[in-house]
């Protein structure tokens, strides 16, 4: 929730329920790429 409230806001924009999931589905789709394109790629190294 820290990383969310940092990055993306503390409040949503939207006024109605069915927006205001669709926007935070949104939202989290977001962090979730940012996350995965700072995580490291790793691989098995064979001697």
């Amino acid at each position: 929730m820290f990383r969310y409230k940092t990055i993306l806001g503390n409040r949503l924009s939207s006024r109605k329920e069915s927006t205001q999931m669709t926007e935070t589905a949104i939202k989290l789709d977001v962090l979730n790429r940012m996350t995965e394109l700072g995580m490291p790629k790793s691989y098995k190294v064979v001697c």
